[in-house]
């Protein structure tokens, strides 16, 4: 069980500080550097690397012992987490008090090196996923670090068609702007700080496809929200000739000019 966790006050680890390599197997393994030598947190405070992947709720905790006593990990097995798009958490925690206290945290790490079972490199805006969903085509998946497009992989190739065939992308990724837009809107965040939560990744996003790019209105303004999200579909899908590129596409499969 994931121990309770006060975040009041805490502080950003720069990602800089952590690397983290993910390995080939049954199951995968991931080996991890950490470097938290000049930071001026408690010497008995614990550090702990968390694993994730999109389209399950598993979390995969490892605790890495303290700051004066760090022990990074090393080829630890990542049972449970089966995903392509692996990503990681490491948390700085001070276990004095009854629930423990989040002193600096590193969010959404992904791994700088990987083998053929795990996707490697910089964050992406919007990460595709096959994941078991039964009779359902896609999902949204929203995380506290991220959020992914899953798709169902008994459907062929279907992660791949979802980013290049205009047949699917042009009629799926307008309703999936719209409902990852509500959900940051929602949130509330401040676009004028300097910012990587998904949700204000998503928010800049939306703003560059906005006709005359105003940021997002508050929450509480539903009609507001709703005519500036219209907007940024409407600007994103002229920007990209979706319509152009479906009928284009749809055209050639039928192999008619109907």
């Amino acid at each position: 069980m994931i121990k309770r966790i006060n975040s009041l006050g805490r502080k950003r680890i720069p990602t800089s500080q952590v690397s983290i390599a993910v390995h080939d197997g049954d199951p995968r393994r991931f080996s991890a550097s950490i470097d938290l030598s000049e930071t001026d947190w408690p010497l008995d405070a614990i550090v702990v690397i968390e694993a994730m992947c999109a389209g399950s709720p598993n979390v995969k905790r490892i605790e890495c012992g303290t700051i004066s006593r760090l022990i990074a990990p090393q080829d630890s097995p990542l049972d449970g987490i089966t995903g392509r798009n692996v990503f990681f958490s490491l948390k700085v925690i001070d276990r004095t008090e009854k629930i423990g206290r989040l002193l600096g945290f590193a969010d959404n790490l992904r791994p700088i090196q990987t083998g053929k079972q795990t996707e490697v490199g910089r964050r992406g805006l919007l990460p595709v996923e096959a994941v078991s969903l039964g009779q359902e085509i896609w999902r949204i998946d929203f995380r506290e670090q991220d959020v992914f497009l899953l798709v169902n992989q008994d459907v062929p190739r279907l992660s791949e068609r979802m980013r290049s065939d205009p047949r699917i992308y042009s009629i799926v990724y307008p309703e999936v702007i719209r409902r990852v837009l509500s959900k940051a809107i929602d949130e509330n965040i401040d676009l004028d700080e300097d910012d990587d939560r998904w949700q204000a990744l998503w928010l800049r996003f939306g703003r560059t496809f906005h006709q005359t790019r105003d940021n997002p209105p508050n929450a509480e303004d539903e009609e507001e929200k709703e005519a500036w999200i219209e907007q940024v579909v409407n600007g994103f899908c002229k920007t990209h000739g979706l319509m152009d590129r479906f009928a284009i596409a749809l055209q050639g499969a039928d192999g008619s000019d109907e």
